[in-house]
């Protein structure tokens, strides 16, 4: 995928695994983009995949909040002292 051509592995070199046969420049470059779009495709499948496991694992665990009107709640409202660098500061 990365490279657009087969590996070679190890067990090539032991067994001597014939090369493939040159192809005209042509070939090799419709051949190659052939290849490039099917693994885009599937790599696109797999990202929503993983994208669709990762959305329910979250909303597995996610709580919802149900405010209304008048209901009590907690305000952080943090104030910032002049003269230091917000960074600095303690809450």
């Amino acid at each position: 995928m990365l490279f657009g051509r087969d590996l070679r592995l190890p067990a090539d070199l032991l067994f001597s695994r014939p090369p493939d046969a040159p192809l005209v420049p042509e070939e090799y470059v419709e051949n190659l983009r052939t290849r490039m779009e099917e693994v885009h495709h599937l790599a696109r499948d797999r990202i929503g995949m993983a994208s669709e496991k990762m959305k329910t694992r979250y909303d597995a665990r996610a709580k919802g909040h149900n405010f209304h009107e008048g209901d009590q709640v907690w305000l952080r409202n943090p104030k910032r002292r002049k003269g230091l660098s917000p960074k600095l500061q303690t809450n």
